[in-house]
């Protein structure tokens, strides 16, 4: 009987083991019998456990080697998309396919190291990606599309490996038992380096324009989206019973199912008007389900408006809550209409607002200090 690690795999340990005990052949001193092999995965603390229990019973007492992730995907995926949203879920289907599954597929849980967690954050560093043709390879680029390349962000990197996190913990759950729990943290960059850098904000003309150049299937949405500060899913899961146009207020249902109130703009009532029906009001006619994604009609709603910025849908949101500073509108009030659970969430807002600020610096000048100067001297 012996307890070896296996050649190849990591944390994997192999015992020989004579189940009916060692019997020798009398002529030739030999064992008669034949030893089985079992395979055990853990650590080796864990092992010496298993293989003590296999030496005092003489019976099988093996768990079974963990599937690789892979092989556990596919139970995963029906797991998760009962637990997440559409779009972290179909997020996740992307990210599985296109980086971690060619990286960690073949691995089981207890094959995963911190070191290679480090390999995975190095390679995924030294990548870059092209807007609007994330598949494109950088050999396949024109001169004007290599321009264009940008890095992958930190953040990113971090959200696929809360993904790889979340399906390893899945796969270690009580009720599921396909593996054991690994014995450290994926840990990803910290949040000093995550930090993301302030929007550019358009301006209010920015904004009219590119609502006008927006295909009118589209246009009400992306006006209700800026004029009440709404986030992607807040918009898209709008349901005409949450809208009262005689009060003129919605009931917006935000992260975690908090409820708010938030007053309709003069502007957007002929939209909510127009598109009010029970149910959910933007219905995508293909589907006859709530839109998932307006990327493109953004893009397409750009290009047309000339603009080399890159505008997308959350830029919507800040720049309401930048524009309601600029008018004068009161950071607790705008707190209350974005629906954030701190105020220094939205103070960054004040920030973003230049003109805002600028007005401010002005009273230095227009306050006591400018009477005081103005006042005559006596003769």
């Amino acid at each position: 009987m012996s307890l070896t690690k296996h050649p190849k795999y990591p944390n994997v340990w192999i015992a020989r083991v004579y189940l009916d005990g060692r019997r020798k052949d009398p002529k030739t001193g030999k064992p008669s019998n034949k030893r089985k092999l079992y395979n055990f995965e853990g650590t080796e603390a864990q092992a010496l456990d298993w293989y003590a229990q296999v030496l005092k019973t003489q019976q099988k007492a093996t768990i079974p080697l963990a599937p690789t992730l892979e092989q556990a995907w596919a139970d995963f995926c029906t797991y998760y998309k009962n637990k997440t949203s559409e779009t972290t879920y179909f997020d996740f289907l992307k990210t599985w396919h296109r980086h971690l599954a060619p990286f960690f597929g073949q691995f089981r849980p207890m094959q995963i190291t911190p070191g290679l967690i480090e390999n995975y954050k190095t390679k995924r560093l030294s990548e870059t990606y092209l807007p609007g043709k994330v598949k494109q390879l950088p050999k396949d680029d024109s001169e004007e599309q290599a321009l264009k390349r940008r890095p992958i962000s930190r953040k990113r990197i971090n959200n696929e490996l809360f993904y790889l996190s979340a399906i390893i913990t899945w796969m270690t759950l009580p009720e599921i038992n396909l593996a054991l729990p690994l014995g450290f943290k994926i840990k990803g960059f910290p949040a000093k380096q995550v930090k993301a850098a302030l929007p550019v904000v358009p301006d209010r003309r920015e904004v009219i324009t590119l609502l006008r150049a927006t295909e009118r299937p589209y246009r009400a949405m992306l006006c209700v989206w800026y004029y009440g500060g709404l986030r992607k899913k807040e918009l898209l899961t709008m349901e005409g019973e949450r809208v009262n146009l005689a009060q003129n207020y919605m009931i917006v249902l935000g992260k975690g199912n908090k409820e708010r109130i938030v007053p309709i703009h003069r502007k957007i009532r002929i939209y909510l008007r127009k598109y009010y029906k029970p149910g959910f009001m933007w219905v995508n006619p293909k589907t006859e389900k709530p839109w998932v994604f307006l990327t493109r009609a953004i893009k397409r709603a750009t290009d047309k408006a000339g603009f080399d910025k890159r505008m997308y849908i959350h830029l919507l949101r800040h720049t309401f809550g930048t524009h309601s500073i600029q008018s004068g509108i009161g950071v607790r009030s705008v707190q209350l209409m974005l629906g954030h659970a701190s105020v220094t969430t939205t103070e960054i807002y004040t920030t973003l607002a230049t003109g805002f600020l600028a007005e401010q610096m002005e009273k230095l000048g227009g306050g006591s200090l400018h009477q005081q100067n103005n006042k005559q001297l006596p003769k």
